[in-house]
């Protein structure tokens, strides 16, 4: 009569950074459109261009690592 309990899925630190890395890239993402909004003392070209850099960077890193992490688990089982 008890509920069978789901097994917990096994995250490793690399899989959790590659998550927060892309998360992080989609929030720089964002304030790059709200600080292009707001009027401020940097020019748009400057914050477009370190905005993009910035998301790109956390994008590709966190799609490498969660990707990494996911293809060694699977050869090791």
């Amino acid at each position: 009569m008890g509920k069978e309990k789901k097994p917990k899925k096994e995250t490793t630190f690399k899989e959790n950074l590659g998550k927060l890395m892309l998360d992080l890239g989609k929030l720089v993402f964002g304030g790059m459109f709200i600080a292009g909004i707001l009027r401020g003392e940097l020019p748009k070209t400057t914050i477009i261009m370190s905005g993009l850099a910035l998301a790109i960077v956390g994008f590709v890193l966190g799609l490498l690592w969660t990707t990494k992490d996911k293809e060694t688990k699977e050869n090791k089982e």
